[in-house]
C-alpha cells in the first residue's frame, strides 16, 4: 500500500493538498503572468493566431490517440487505488496503438494546408506532441493523491518551459523553439513522475488481457466523446473565427481566451484536489453532499469576484500586460468576464460530480448540449456581432453545461446553491467594482486599482462570510 493512499477524511490533509496545488498553481500563474505577455508581444497578433489554431485542431488529433482512456484510468485508480493498477498495462497499449493511428491521420490532414508555417507546425509539433502525450503521468499523481510530487513537477516544467520563451523565442522566425519547449519539459516532467510513482510503491502489473479492452472502451468512449464535445464548445470558436474573420482576429480571440482561462485557473486547482475525495466519498449520499457545498462556497468566493474584477479592470490590465496590438481584445475579455463563474460550474457539476460519481452518459449528455449550443450560437452570432458574437457563444456554451449537469445530478445534492457564501460574494464583489471604479478616477495604474478591489473585496467577505465558510468545512470529516 502506497503510504499517501490511505485513507483519510481530515480537514488538515486535503488542506495540506490544497495549499500544495495552490501554491504550485500561483507560482506557475506568476510564471505564466510572464511569458504569456511575452509570447502574445513577440509573435505578433497573427503568428499568434496562427499558433493558436495549431493547437486547436490539435487538440482533436489528441482526442482520437485517447480516447477517454485516461479519463477511465484516472476514475479507476482515484476510486479503486491499489486494485486498478492491473488496468494501467491494457491502458498503455491501447493508448499506443491510439496514437500511431492519431499520428498517421495528423499527417495525411497536414498535407492539405496551404500555410508553410501551419503545415510544419502540424507535421513536427503535432505529431511529437502525440508520442510525449503518450508519458503522461500526470493523471494517476492525482488520482493517487500524490499532489504534493505533481506540484512539483508542474513548476518544473513550467519554468523550463518559460525559460525557453524568455530565451529562445525572440520573434516570429523563432516560433519553433515555442514547441520545442513545451514538448522537451513535459517529457522531462512525465518520466519523472513515473519514477515517483515507482519509488511510492505504485507498481502496475505487467499483463496485457486483451478480454478487458472492451470493458474499459464502452466507458471510455463516452469519456472521449465528452472530451470531444469540451473541445468543440471550447475551441470551435477559434475555428469560427479564423474561417470567417481571419488570422488577425482569431489572434485577438485566443489571447482573449488565454487571459480569462488563465484566471479560471485559480478556480479549478480545488477541483483538481477534491475530485478523488469525491470519488471515494461517492457511496456515501451525505457525504458527497458535504463535500459538494463546501466546494460552491469556495468556488463562489473565487469565482464570482474574478468576474466582477476582470469586467471592471480590462481596459487597464489588457493593454498592460499584452501590449497596444492587443487594445483591441479588451471588449471580448470583458465580453467574456462570466466565463469565470460559467467554466467552474461546468467544471464542478459535470467534470468533478458526474466524473467522479462514474455517470458518464450524463456526463457525455451535459457535454454534447454544450457543444451544440457553441456551434449553433458561433454561426449564428458571428454574422451578426462578428468577433463579440463569438465571445457570448463561449460563455453560454459553459452555462449549457453546467445546466445540463445540474439537472441530471443526484436530487440530494441539487439544493447546493442554497449557500449564503454566494450571496456575500456577490454583495462584496459589486461594493469591489464601486472602489474599483473610485480608485480608477484617480489613477491609471493597473496593480494600484486592481490592489483596491481586492482589498475591498477581501475585507468585506471576510467580515460576512467567515463563519459560514468554517462552518462548512467543518462539517467535512
Amino acid at each position: 500500500m502506497i503510504p499517501s493512499l490511505r485513507p483519510s477524511s481530515t480537514v488538515a490533509r486535503y488542506g495540506g493538498f490544497l495549499l500544495s496545488v495552490g501554491a504550485a498553481r500561483m507560482l506557475g500563474l506568476v510564471i505564466t503572468s510572464i511569458t504569456f505577455p511575452l509570447l502574445v508581444r513577440r509573435l505578433g497578433v497573427e503568428i499568434y493566431g496562427q499558433w493558436s489554431y495549431v493547437v486547436v485542431l490539435c487538440a482533436f488529433f489528441n482526442i482520437l490517440a485517447n480516447p477517454g482512456l485516461i479519463t477511465y484510468a484516472a476514475q479507476q485508480v482515484a476510486a479503486h487505488r491499489n486494485d486498478a493498477s492491473g488496468v494501467v498495462s491494457d491502458f498503455l497499449i491501447m493508448r499506443l496503438l491510439c496514437v500511431i493511428v492519431a499520428a498517421g491521420t495528423l499527417l495525411a490532414v497536414a498535407g492539405f494546408e496551404a500555410r508553410p508555417l501551419v503545415r510544419s507546425l502540424f507535421r513536427w509539433y503535432g505529431v511529437a506532441e502525440l508520442f510525449v502525450g503518450l508519458t503522461g503521468s500526470d493523471f494517476l499523481l492525482s488520482s493517487l493523491e500524490l499532489f504534493h510530487v505533481g506540484s512539483a513537477l508542474s513548476l518544473i516544467q513550467q519554468f523550463l518551459y518559460a525559460l525557453g520563451i524568455v530565451f529562445l523565442v525572440r520573434s516570429p522566425k523563432d516560433i519553433f523553439w515555442l514547441p520545442a519547449s513545451i514538448l522537451g519539459s513535459a517529457l522531462l516532467a512525465n518520466l519523472v513522475g513515473w519514477i515517483a510513482l515507482r519509488r511510492q510503491g505504485f507498481r502496475p502489473r505487467l499483463s496485457v488481457s486483451p478480454g478487458r479492452w472492451a470493458g474499459i472502451l464502452v466507458p471510455s468512449l463516452h469519456y472521449a466523446a465528452t472530451t470531444a464535445m469540451s473541445n468543440i464548445y471550447s475551441r470551435s470558436g477559434h475555428l469560427i473565427v479564423r474561417w470567417w474573420l481571419g488570422d488577425y482576429a482569431l489572434g485577438l480571440y485566443a489571447a482573449a481566451v488565454r487571459f480569462v482561462d488563465i484566471l479560471r485557473n485559480l478556480v479549478s486547482l480545488v477541483l483538481s484536489v477534491l475530485m478523488p475525495r469525491m470519488a471515494l466519498a461517492a457511496q456515501s449520499a451525505a457525504g458527497m453532499r458535504r463535500i459538494v457545498h463546501a466546494t460552491v462556497a469556495l468556488l463562489a468566493a473565487v469565482s464570482i469576484p474574478l468576474m466582477f474584477g476582470t469586467f471592471a479592470t480590462a481596459h487597464l490590465v489588457v493593454p498592460w500586460l499584452l501590449g497596444a496590438n492587443y487594445t483591441l481584445a479588451v471588449q471580448p475579455v470583458r465580453w467574456m468576464a462570466p466565463y469565470l463563474l460559467a467554466a467552474p460550474m461546468a467544471s464542478l457539476l459535470s467534470g468533478t460530480v458526474l466524473y467522479a460519481m462514474g455517470r458518464h452518459r450524463a456526463y457525455l449528455a451535459s457535454g454534447t448540449v454544450g457543444a451544440a449550443s457553441a456551434i449553433l450560437l458561433s454561426l449564428t452570432l458571428v454574422n451578426l456581432l462578428g468577433l463579440l458574437g463569438v465571445c457570448v457563444a463561449f460563455v453560454v456554451a459553459e452555462f449549457a453545461v453546467a445546466l445540463t449537469a445540474y439537472l441530471l445530478m443526484p436530487h440530494e445534492l441539487q439544493d447546493l446553491w442554497k449557500n449564503r457564501i454566494i450571496a456575500v460574494s456577490v454583495f462584496s464583489s459589486l461594493l469591489m467594482v464601486v472602489a474599483v471604479r473610485l480608485a480608477n478616477s484617480f489613477s491609471s495604474r493597473p496593480l494600484l486599482v486592481v490592489a483596491v478591489g481586492v482589498a475591498v473585496y477581501g475585507t468585506v467577505s471576510i467580515v460576512l462570510g467567515r463563519k459560514s465558510l468554517a462552518a462548512q468545512f467543518g462539517a467535512v470529516r
